[in-house]
């Protein structure tokens, strides 16, 4: 607060002449409302959270993307033949491949189901803020920003051409949809932000609060954005953020899970999001948010109800009833086990598991394009609805993921 109080100090002229006057240029346009603002949010701005005024955030929480969940980022942007621009940049280098930048392109058009859609990345900040380079940002109505590390994304493009075009498109009604590190990047404060090293290239994302990386792109602000909260625990992971820096609000978001913001309000869908506010709730310092729920950032409270709260880190059964569902699934998959993977904001699992047709109970090894459990909530053995594809070696499951609302299917492939 230090610089706050020199900054008032020093601009406290200019500022009262501003409010005397009532003059937007003066309030506005004076170098000393700009450093004042700047002081602030190094220092602790109590002020409330809000999101952006025209446009919209799409943050989620990593792993699986259900299609509700994409159908609304690319509906929000303007449908299947806006211009959307795709940043891989928080990835490794062997994961985006930068010799054959076609292959991501093609990926997240068919991801998204999109026609137009440019790969945006550098490591250069110079190049990020170039003109030539941010030109695709200044035509999108859409951004996706992939998971990874942050603190790649940070070290590119924070303080560039780059973050401030990202800005500008929410200015003008666009939306920025980020999984896991693209979630938490939007947030004001980084957390898990700890570079790589020669030793650690991905670095150590068990650290919250990494010196020199705390700064996010601030789409959010006011806010620390934390992911994949139940798939790993991380759940009272922002206690000590939020305990250092009281101004903040902590958003943790589930795996699956998402928020989307605009203005002063966020609608929580997908599975759930875990609030920190500060306060202790049934003795712990975080309460969550279930499918359906609007949060309003302003007063910081529940605005809106929505389904009831769900279990934490149980997967549900799924169960099929009715006739015409029953033959559609004459299958069951028991899992034995089950290693999740998550892959550019997808989530894969390779289990062990048998079919209920197979009177041996042949133990079959199979790689499933969702996030599978291998115990139910009564500690059994988990099963799944399944159906054989029609394809040879593959298998159609009914599923959900842990606190998930809604029930997709999804294959196995064996």
């Amino acid at each position: 607060m230090r610089i706050g109080l020199a900054v008032l100090v020093l601009c406290g002229g200019f500022m009262f002449l501003g409010q005397a006057l009532h003059s937007t240029e003066v309030r506005r346009g004076s170098a000393c409302t700009a450093l004042f603002g700047a002081a602030l949010a190094a220092g602790d701005d109590h002020s409330p959270t809000e999101g952006p005024g025209k446009g919209w955030l799409v943050i989620h929480g990593g792993g699986l993307m259900t299609p509700d969940v994409k159908k609304r980022f690319v509906d929000l942007a303007g449908g299947p033949t806006a211009q959307f621009v795709m940043i891989p940049t928080a990835m490794s280098d062997k994961d985006i491949d930068p010799d054959h930048p076609e292959k991501l392109r093609q990926r997240y058009s068919s991801l998204f189901g999109v026609k137009n859609v440019t790969v945006l990345h550098t490591r250069d900040r110079v190049r990020a803020n170039s003109a030539g380079f941010v030109e695709p940002l200044l035509r999108a109505s859409g951004v996706w920003i992939e998971g990874g590390r942050q603190w790649r994304l940070a070290d590119a493009y924070l303080g560039t051409a780059v973050e401030r075009e990202i800005k500008a498109l929410l200015a003008r009604g666009g939306v920025v949809f980020g999984s896991s590190a693209g979630a938490t990047i939007q947030g004001s404060f980084l957390v898990r932000g700890d570079p790589g090293t020669p030793r650690n290239p991905d670095g150590d994302n068990t650290i919250m609060m990494a010196p020199g990386y705390e700064t996010g792109f601030g789409l959010l602000a006011n806010s620390a954005i934390d992911q994949h909260i139940n798939t790993r625990g991380r759940e009272s992971d922002l206690d000590s953020v939020i305990s250092k820096h009281s101004d903040l609000l902590g958003i943790g978001i589930d795996a699956g899970a998402a928020i989307i913001v605009h203005g002063d309000l966020f609608t929580v869908v997908g599975s759930q999001v875990a609030i920190h506010d500060g306060k202790e709730h049934d003795g712990a310092l975080y309460y969550f948010l279930s499918p359906g729920q609007t949060f309003n950032l302003k007063t910081r409270a529940v605005q809106r109800g929505g389904v009831e709260s769900l279990d934490r880190n149980i997967p549900a059964p799924t169960v099929v009833t009715g006739e015409s569902l029953a033959n559609k699934y004459p299958v069951t998959l028991t899992v034995i086990s089950a290693q999740r993977t998550n892959h550019g904001g997808c989530t894969t699992t390779e289990i062990i598991g048998y079919l209920s047709d197979d009177p041996r109970q042949t133990q079959l090894h199979m790689v499933c394009d969702a996030g599978i459990f291998s115990r139910g909530p009564d500690g059994r053995a988990n099963t799944y609805p399944a159906h054989y594809s029609g394809k040879s070696h593959q298998l159609k499951i009914q599923t959900r993921e842990i606190g998930s609302d809604k029930v997709y299917e999804f294959t196995c492939k064996y």
